[in-house]
């Protein structure tokens, strides 16, 4: 029995009697942790992609964000790339209940049989022309030392209701400009 009165006596010299305490560098700790999570899983889009005025975006489940590029934005009334209006298309009387637009190119604007829109591939040769100056002059270099490689890469705004013979056209341009990578924006759903 006296060695159970020793292990009670023991217990109760650990009490003590002062008033509790939080433990403040504890709660730092854990608040410094959260604060640190929250930072490195917050994404921001650091891409300004803008938008023209009734441009009708599809709407698209995917999750990815889009990559810096160049941007050519399609509507019904005109093509503009860089937020530079390249080209009015030629309005066409609206039939009733059409869900496309009505809209047609002029003469003038199409080359190759129809396939090139001319002023847009201009626009897309300076703008590649400009982004392959400034990568030789850029300080980035690849693995053997020379300047990193233009990449061809095309953000494309399409109104829903643009053709998809027109959207041919501008891809088929784009490719004879050099860009080969095509990047179709839309509206993000709400799932």
């Amino acid at each position: 029995m006296a060695s159970g009165r020793g292990i009670t006596s023991r217990r109760g010299r650990r009490k003590i009697n002062k008033a509790f305490e939080l433990q403040l560098t504890s709660m730092m700790d854990v608040l410094v942790i959260i604060v640190v999570f929250l930072l490195k899983s917050y994404n921001i889009s650091t891409h300004n992609f803008s938008n023209a005025a009734g441009l009708q975006l599809p709407a698209s489940g995917s999750q990815d964000n889009p990559t810096d590029s160049l941007q050519v934005i399609v509507t019904p009334e005109s093509l503009t790339v860089e937020n530079e209006r390249i080209l009015d298309f030629q309005q066409v009387a609206l039939s009733a209940g059409s869900k496309e637009a009505n809209y047609s190119f002029k003469p003038t604007d199409l080359d190759e049989g129809g396939r090139r829109i001319l002023p847009l591939y201009d626009a897309l040769i300076k703008a590649k022309e400009r982004t392959e100056l400034l990568l030789a002059k850029s300080k980035s270099r690849g693995p053997d030392g020379k300047p990193l490689p233009f990449e061809g890469i095309l953000a494309i705004q399409a109104d829903k209701r643009v053709k998809y013979d027109t959207i041919k056209k501008i891809m088929y341009s784009a490719g004879a400009a050099g860009y080969r990578v095509f990047r179709f924006l839309a509206l993000k759903k709400d799932v």
